[in-house]
């Protein structure tokens, strides 16, 4: 349980608190950032959860945009995303010394603007993860000492567009086995490991079974601490054999858009580390609007926890998590389908290799290559030929209340 003060404890520390860390979740600044940044104000973008963050002896953050002028957009299905390179202002006002790249943005100028986000970041002091100029560079954990401790930090997103090839850069895709591999390699001369994932279905508020199975398999493969990003929404958190697992924290400053239900709220998760690993996560709620990130108060605070909680009861039950998966597909894996294939035009089989063919099939190839999209797609087919769709669709009003609840 949470208490009132933001403490989810799991056990009791051994020998005091050793180092604490905090991961931020997705960051797209956008023109609304690019205005405090021109005007001088990055500083109060932060400056109400600044305290919080300051306590932290590592701060990262999921930066879900390329670096760049919106020039040469590479061929996708979904939005471009950008932000100017005087945009990084903001990541170094908030302290954070440690940028995610992994995700299905960053690579959306192509290979080059990349390349110049991982550049500019640097530059104002900011490590980067998770993104490189080719596959092998990509999977490389980032290495560095904080608190005392030596720390390795793995970054990892679904096969959207954009992630690394053997000979191009890209974003670190998921690729399980090999993944895991590294991540029990480095946990054998690093005293701590995190592996950050990116990937999931945006607005649901559970993860996917084959997510829920993935993060686990990273805190058995020796992570000390596993984050997954991309739901735009708060999800629940687990301890799993002595490592928390943080399913999504939501958008952290994300205020080109506004999909209503949750999306300007979220929370900070900070791990508490002691000798055998994180014994705790102080967790602070949030909202944010186009000029401030501000702590949740007052009752509103507390039924955050409250909600957060209600996240993260099932995720126990293996069940109970196949049926809200089976829920959520009922509703929208139908969806998925019928924008992919509306764009493909009559006749395109015997014009393959056209170039506005290949850019109408960009939806069906991401329903194919994107796991999460595999997932949603795959369910709801199995859904209907078992007959089971009408059934499955009975539990999503509770999901659909869940996406907007009384106190946000």
């Amino acid at each position: 349980m949470i208490a009132e003060n933001g403490l989810l404890k799991f056990r009791e520390p051994e020998g005091g608190t050793r180092f604490r860390m905090v991961i931020a979740g997705d960051v797209c600044p956008c023109r609304e950032g690019e205005k405090i940044v021109a005007e001088g104000r990055s500083a109060g973008l932060f400056a109400k959860v600044a305290p919080f963050l300051n306590e932290a002896d590592l701060r990262v953050v999921q930066w879900e945009t390329p670096l760049c002028e919106p020039e040469n957009p590479i061929p996708k299905s979904g939005p471009n995303l950008y932000a100017l390179p005087s945009s990084a202002e903001l990541a170094a006002a908030g302290g954070f010394e440690v940028a995610l790249l992994a995700n299905n943005h960053t690579g959306d100028y192509g290979p080059e603007m990349l390349l110049q986000t991982i550049d500019v970041l640097n530059r104002r002091g900011i490590r980067t993860v998770g993104a490189g100029a080719n596959l092998e560079e990509a999977e490389k954990p980032l290495t560095l000492t904080a608190g005392g401790e030596k720390i390795a930090i793995f970054n990892f997103c679904e096969h959207e567009f954009g992630t690394a090839q053997e000979n191009m850069p890209g974003s670190a895709p998921q690729l399980p086995l090999r993944n895991l591999r590294a991540v029990a390699e480095a946990a054998r001369s690093a005293d701590r490991v995190v592996a950050a994932l990116h990937g999931g279905h945006e607005y649901n508020p559970f993860p996917s079974p084959r997510i829920q199975e993935l993060c686990r398999a990273f805190a058995d493969a020796g992570a000390s601490f596993v984050f997954n990003c991309h739901a735009h929404c708060p999800e629940g958190v687990e301890y799993r054999n002595g490592t928390p697992i943080v399913y999504c924290p939501g958008n952290f400053y994300f205020p080109i858009m506004d999909e209503g239900g949750l999306w300007r709220f979220g929370y900070l998760p900070k791990a508490l580390f002691d000798r055998r690993g994180v014994y705790a996560l102080e967790i602070l709620p949030y909202a944010f609007d186009a000029e401030q990130i501000v702590p949740l108060e007052g009752e509103t605070r507390i039924s955050f926890f409250r909600y957060l909680e209600t996240l993260s009861e099932p995720l126990d039950d293996p069940a109970r998590m196949k049926r809200l998966f089976e829920a959520w597909s009922s509703r929208h894996g139908f969806g998925y389908l019928a924008r992919s294939l509306a764009h493909i035009p009559p006749g395109w089989e015997e014009h393959p290799s056209d170039r506005a063919v290949a850019k109408a099939m960009l939806g069906l190839r991401n329903l194919f290559s994107c796991e999460a999209h595999n997932d949603i797609v795959r369910c709801f087919l199995c859904l209907q030929e078992e007959n089971r769709i009408d059934e499955a669709a009975k539990l999503f009003p509770y999901m659909e209340k869940l996406q907007n609840p009384e106190w946000a």
